[in-house]
């Protein structure tokens, strides 16, 4: 574990001072201010209260962490959603699990934004790139390929390759995604063989 994440668990714990940290960690107070400040570059530690001294010094400044970042680094959420997935076909049918994963996907490029107006006024091409640009962003390396009737983005590097082989109506989800933010009727047509391609057809 590094120093940074040493102060990031020490700071779940408490809020605690610069020299409190200097201190508990045996280091000079720059290098606690260094890793305070990337700490606080990547949105996990803010400024909390000002300590009085108990003496003619003067307050000092707490640093805690910020609420809801409490699974950042977390490796437990791709085990978490296999397993999820696993279980659905116990309790929903084909045809519930495929309407479920859509409604998944519309919202998500909702949160992505691809629902503005401004979007919304972009040409079919733009939108899709939009798109690509998003899922790029979570791992893809998808790829806009434009073809007489219809676009097909084809992604070689798929973010969700082991829920993908859990249960296939996870494309549906990403097909109801790109159809979402284009408006454009789009159908799933992956290669789920060895290696996962994943097709996304959209219609013109």
């Amino acid at each position: 574990m590094t120093t940074k994440d040493k102060i990031l668990k020490t700071l779940r714990e408490n809020p605690r001072t610069v020299s409190e940290l200097a201190k508990e960690f045996g280091l000079a107070r720059t290098a606690i201010t260094t890793q305070l400040d990337r700490l606080s570059s990547d949105g996990l530690i803010e400024k909390g209260t000002m300590r009085s001294s108990s003496g003619a010094g003067k307050p000092a400044q707490e640093y805690k962490t910020v609420a809801g970042t409490e699974d950042f680094g977390s490796s437990a959420y791709l085990p978490f959603v296999t397993t999820l997935l696993e279980h659905l076909p116990k309790h929903l049918d084909n045809k519930q699990r495929k309407k479920l994963l859509q409604t998944v996907g519309k919202d998500m490029a909702e949160k992505a934004g691809l629902l503005s107006e401004k979007n919304k006024s972009k040409t079919l091409e733009e939108k899709i790139e939009a798109a690509i640009a998003v899922v790029n962003e979570l791992g893809a390396t998808a790829k806009l390929i434009d073809n007489e009737n219809d676009i097909t983005v084809r992604n070689v590097t798929c973010p969700l390759a082991s829920a993908v082989r859990t249960e296939a109506c996870v494309c549906d989800a990403v097909a109801a995604f790109f159809q979402e933010a284009t408006g454009a009727k789009t159908k799933a047509a992956c290669d789920r063989g060895e290696n996962l391609v994943c097709r996304y057809v959209i219609k013109k």
